[in-house]
């Protein structure tokens, strides 16, 4: 009598168990540690092809004309206001819009933009009004559009953005009249 013949697809997985069963054991270990080894070396290698970044504080956070500028709104405003420099535009205004898009864009134009001073009342650090220096460096193209939407930022804000040239030395009584046009102290 004879018997009937195998199909051929449980021939092939036969087969297939008959390998993995012939696959020795070490064989994979050191397959898994070969990979772990080059996965190491890869980890070395962009440790040490980083570049070193160094990171150390500042002096001063004002720029020599600033500090001047700074010096004389100091006088002017002789204590009835906080001076506050170096402001984020993104942490004095509150960007909404029906718009998630739209809010995002007006938002992404600014937060990475800040005002040279802001005056803020001393009692509760209400701002009243920013003040920005405005150097040589303004009449760049690429400054004169950052100046141009601030300028519009701060108008549809309805928040007094003063601005003043850079100079050789400054008047306290001028820039206190400057200021006291715009903010009732």
């Amino acid at each position: 009598m004879a018997w009937p013949s195998v199909p051929s697809f449980v021939k092939k997985r036969a087969n297939t168990l008959m390998m993995v069963q012939s696959i020795d054991p070490w064989a994979v270990v050191l397959c898994f540690a070969g990979a772990g080894v080059i996965l190491l070396l890869i980890r070395v290698v962009r440790y040490f092809l980083q570049p070193t970044v160094y990171v150390e504080p500042v002096d001063t956070l004002l720029t020599a004309t600033e500090q001047k500028f700074y010096e004389a709104l100091d006088t002017a405003i002789d204590g009835r206001l906080l001076i506050l420099s170096k402001v984020r535009i993104a942490d004095l205004f509150h960007v909404t819009s029906a718009s998630p898009s739209a809010r995002h864009r007006v938002f992404r134009s600014i937060a990475c933009k800040h005002v040279d001073f802001v005056l803020a009342d001393a009692e509760n650090l209400r701002p009243l009004a920013a003040i920005e220096l405005d150097d040589s460096s303004h009449q760049r193209a690429d400054r004169r559009q950052r100046d141009e939407l601030l300028d519009d930022l701060f108008q549809k804000a309805a928040f007094p953005l003063i601005r003043f040239r850079t100079a050789a030395a400054y008047s306290p009584r001028m820039i206190e009249e400057r200021v006291d046009e715009v903010v009732k102290i």
